[in-house]
């Protein structure tokens, strides 16, 4: 080998070793999904939310409830997630279902808005149960309903709403509400609700008579012609009453005594 190319060997060699190394490719930032705290309970719990709308069936259009809780047909009830907008009354809603899912549900006014934000939940009132034939909402004899024949469903009304007749449509209520406690039944011949609702007045009327059921409090013991203890005395000393079943009185001395004087304890200390 000539001396010219062993120099140029060598120095291949050199320019070799000293190569910077390659650059690291970098890595692609992927962020990772989002869950908001209320998302986060919702999983937890097992119940997801949703807002329910009322639409048209054939343009998603939202209309007022109305149609929706009277099962009139080419309406339906439209479901989005709490996170998503709801389109106002005349608007068309979007990112939802016409199947019903599973989990809690409210309603949306009219204006429409991020559904966490405008949800509403249903009120703790008492309903009555109709059954209508449900096509028409004729009111019809419950033993319809109760048989599950074909064609009838319980109609619920607020108790602040009407009952009709046996006969008569139903008017104001819904195919859909799920009361929170048993409905009541209704008067065959109808009326206002609180009025037609059988047992709802009595019940309201039980509950009154026991409020006024306690026992007034009188007179059982004097001392000097002075009433010193009555019937809801508890405690006595020396004859005197202390305590009652309503609380404590103050404690009597060789001076003053606790006296029950016009349906009402005071206290007398002499001189």
């Amino acid at each position: 080998m000539s001396r010219l190319a062993f120099l140029a060997a060598i120095a291949v060699l050199i320019t070799g070793c000293a190569a910077t190394p390659p650059a690291p490719v970098p890595t692609t930032y992927v962020p990772s999904p989002y869950f908001s705290p209320s998302q986060e309970m919702a999983d937890d719990d097992g119940d997801d939310e949703f807002i329910q709308i009322c639409a048209r069936k054939k343009t998603r259009v939202r209309v007022s409830n109305r149609p929706c809780d009277d099962a009139e047909p080419g309406h339906a009830w439209y479901f989005l997630p709490v996170d998503e907008h709801v389109p106002a009354t005349g608007r068309k809603a979007k990112k939802g279902s016409f199947k019903r899912p599973d989990g809690i549900t409210y309603r949306a006014p009219a204006k429409g808005g991020l559904g966490r934000a405008v949800m509403i939940e249903d009120e703790y009132v008492d309903y009555v149960e109709v059954c209508t034939l449900k096509r028409t909402r004729v009111r019809a004899s419950d033993v319809n309903c109760d048989h599950g024949e074909k064609g009838y469903a319980w109609y619920y009304i607020r108790m602040d709403g009407y009952v009709p007749p046996i006969g008569k449509k139903a008017e104001e209520g819904s195919f859909f509400t799920v009361p929170y406690e048993d409905p009541y039944r209704a008067r065959r011949k109808g009326g206002d609700a609180v009025d037609a609702a059988i047992g709802y007045k009595d019940a309201a009327a039980a509950q009154e008579e026991e409020e006024e059921e306690e026992e007034e409090e009188y007179c059982t013991s004097t001392i000097n012609g002075q009433c010193v203890q009555t019937n809801r005395c508890t405690e006595t000393v020396n004859g005197v009453c202390t305590r009652t079943e309503d609380g404590a009185l103050s404690s009597t001395s060789k001076r003053c005594s606790n006296v029950f004087v016009g349906k009402r304890w005071t206290q007398r200390c002499g001189r």
